[in-house]
Formats: C-alpha cells, structure tokens, sequence
C-alpha cells in the first residue's frame, strides 16, 4: 500500500512541476509589466501633482524645478530596479513557497461599476511600495506629502508600516488602476495557480496518508 502512495505523489508531484515553471513565468512577466508602467507613472504623476497644487510649483524657481524634473527621470530610469526589489519578495507568490492554508481566491481580481477595481492585496501592497517612492521627490520638493512620519502639518502619509517590525516604507496610499497588462498577466497566474494550489492538497493528503500507514505498520510490528 505505501508504495502505491508513493507512486500516487510521484505522479502527482511530475504534475505540478510545470505549473510551477508556468506560474514563475507569469511571475516574471508580471515584474516586467509593472516596470513598464511604474516607468510612465512616474513621470506622469509627478506632472500630476505639479498642475494640482499649482501655487507650489509656482513658489519653485526653474533651478529648483529642474532639479526635480531630474530626480523624477532618474526614479523612472531606475524602475526596473525598483520594481524588481519590491516584487521579487518570495512572499508574494504561492510558488515559491507553496502551503496548503493558502487562500484559494489570494489571486482573484474583482471589479464593478461602483467601486471599481480591486486588485489582489499581496501584489497590490507591493506595486505601492514600488510606486511610493516617488513620494520622497514630492516630500523634498514641498508638496504636502510625509514618507516617513506622522505629522499633522503633511497632508498626506505615503508610507506604510511594517506591523512586525515597526519599520517604515514609502507606499502611494491613493486610487490606483494597474495597467491592462499587468492585470492580464496576474488573471493567468490566479488560474494555473488555482490548479497548482489543488495539486499540491493532492500532495499533501497522500504524504499524510502515508505517514498514517507507516505509523500502524510500525505499531503492528512490534
């Protein structure tokens, strides 16, 4: 019986492989995608920010603001870096660190009319994380922002603290729409993934299963 099992997860485990492998590619993809929109956001958030707070920017002198314009290419430049950093979290994707309790809908995308998007909390927090940075320029160049402190003078707290470490991180706090892309990209993860987490209970089950059969082949033999 314990060598059927055995067979039993063999097969199961040549199974999930190539969701895995699937499920790192839409990972990959996913990493490239918000590059590319973090890498246009950037900049068109910034330009966003210096139309609506007008008498700031106005207060600015072309030094100044030059100055700015270059922090905020730079922050673009760099976007593949960024992105990478905060995205590559094993944490983030169930593949690089597969458990049964996961929640079966983590990766779902849900939308209406109403209230709009609603992107999966996991990959949103971390897309965020990448995008607060930009908060820092705004916060040097007056703009109203804090990335790191709460204090009644800002009027607005991009940051968000890690609640086990007390530690704080840039994060845009605002309305957010991923790019067509990027929400393609994860819908492809939330199914392999939906398969893979299945698979892998399969898994689990015959393991647990097995360590049943041996324990009462052990209690048996003595």
């Amino acid at each position: 019986m314990i060598e059927n099992i055995d067979v039993s997860i063999g097969k199961k485990e040549v199974e999930l492989q190539p969701l895995l492998l699937h499920m790192e590619r839409c990972k990959l993809q996913f990493i490239n995608d918000t590059t590319q929109f973090a890498r246009a956001w950037f900049v068109k958030e910034a330009l966003e920010y210096a139309m609506k707070k007008p008498e700031i920017t106005l207060q600015l002198d072309k030094e100044q603001l030059a100055k700015m314009k270059e922090q905020v290419n730079n922050l673009a430049n760099n976007a593949d870096k960024i992105v990478t950093n905060s995205l590559l979290d094993p944490e983030l994707w169930w593949h690089r660190t597969p458990h049964v309790n996961a929640d079966a809908a983590a990766y779902e995308q849900l939308g209406n009319e109403t209230v709009g998007n609603k992107f999966p909390e996991v990959l949103d927090k971390a897309v965020r994380r990448a995008l607060g940075e930009l908060g820092t320029i705004l916060e040097q160049f007056g703009y109203g922002v804090t990335t790191s402190a709460l204090n009644v003078s800002y009027a607005e707290f991009w940051f968000e603290r890690n609640q086990e470490t007390g530690g704080i991180h840039p994060f845009f706090p605002h309305l957010l729409e991923w790019s067509q892309e990027m929400q393609n990209t994860v819908m492809k993860y939330d199914v392999v993934y939906k398969k893979g987490l299945a698979v892998f209970k399969e898994i689990m089950l015959l393991k647990d299963e097995k360590k049943r059969q041996e324990a009462a082949a052990l209690w048996n033999s003595i």
